[in-house]
C-alpha cells in the first residue's frame, strides 16, 4: 500500500491512521522546549487506484510565528475543506476556548478528521454541500461563516511513498506528549464535537 507524504518543514512530521482504507491523516509540528508554535493537520483521500493518487480534503492549521500566518488563539480553529469539483471552502469552526497545549489541540484535530472523514468525503464528492461542519467543542455556538477561496494547498503531494510509519492515534499521543512534556493523559483530554448532521449548512 502507499500512502500520502508527510508534510515537510516541520520538526516533526506524521502520518496518522484514519481508521478508513483510503484515508489518512498526516500531522507536522514544530518544537521549541516542549511548546508548538506552528502545525499542521491534514485529511487525504485515496482519488484514484491505478496508478495510486491522493488529494488532500480538508486541513487545520496553526502559525504564530509568521505575520501572515493563521493563529487559532487569535482568529479560531478553521477547516479548508477540498471540492472535486468546486473550488477549496475555508469553513470558520465556532469553538470553546482552546487549551494552551497545543499537543492536545493537534490531537483532537487529528481525531475529528478520523471521526468526521465520511463527512469531508460525501463534501469533496459532492454528495453534501459544504458549509456547516461539525462544532467544535463544549460550549461552542452554531456555525458560522463560509469563505470560497481558489487555493492551491501548499504540502498537497501525489507521491506515493512506502506505508513505513503510520501511527495510531495512542502512538500520536504519546509523540505529542513528549514534544510538549506532558502526559497522555492530557493530552488525550478530548473535546464534544457535535455530528455533522446536527451543524446548520450554509448553502453556497
Amino acid at each position: 500500500m502507499t500512502v500520502p507524504s508527510r508534510p515537510s518543514g516541520f520538526d516533526v512530521s506524521k502520518r496518522v491512521d484514519a481508521a478508513r482504507s483510503d484515508c489518512h491523516i498526516t500531522v507536522g509540528f514544530d518544537q521549541e522546549q516542549g511548546y508548538i508554535p506552528r502545525f499542521l493537520v491534514q485529511l487525504h483521500y485515496q482519488v484514484d487506484t491505478d496508478p495510486v493518487r491522493w488529494t488532500e480534503l480538508a486541513r487545520m492549521d496553526h502559525n504564530e510565528t509568521d505575520p501572515l500566518g493563521h493563529d487559532i488563539y487569535q482568529e479560531g480553529l478553521h477547516v479548508d475543506v477540498a471540492r472535486q469539483d468546486g473550488d477549496t471552502v475555508h469553513l470558520d469552526v465556532r469553538h470553546a476556548p482552546l487549551p494552551p497545549n497545543r499537543g492536545r489541540v493537534i490531537r483532537n484535530c487529528a481525531l475529528y478528521f478520523r471521526e468526521e472523514a465520511d463527512y469531508f468525503v460525501d463534501v469533496y464528492e459532492g454528495r453534501i454541500s459544504p458549509g456547516g461542519p461539525p462544532r467544535w467543542s463544549d460550549g461552542g455556538e452554531p456555525p458560522h461563516t463560509l469563505i470560497r477561496e481558489n487555493l492551491q494547498t501548499e504540502g498537497m503531494s501525489q507521491e506515493h511513498p512506502a506505508a513505513d510509519d503510520v501511527l495510531s492515534m495512542d502512538e500520536l499521543s504519546e509523540e505529542l506528549a513528549e514534544a510538549t512534556g506532558t502526559s497522555v493523559e492530557e493530552i488525550e483530554e478530548e473535546f464534544y464535537i457535535a455530528p455533522p448532521e446536527e451543524a446548520a449548512v450554509i448553502d453556497d
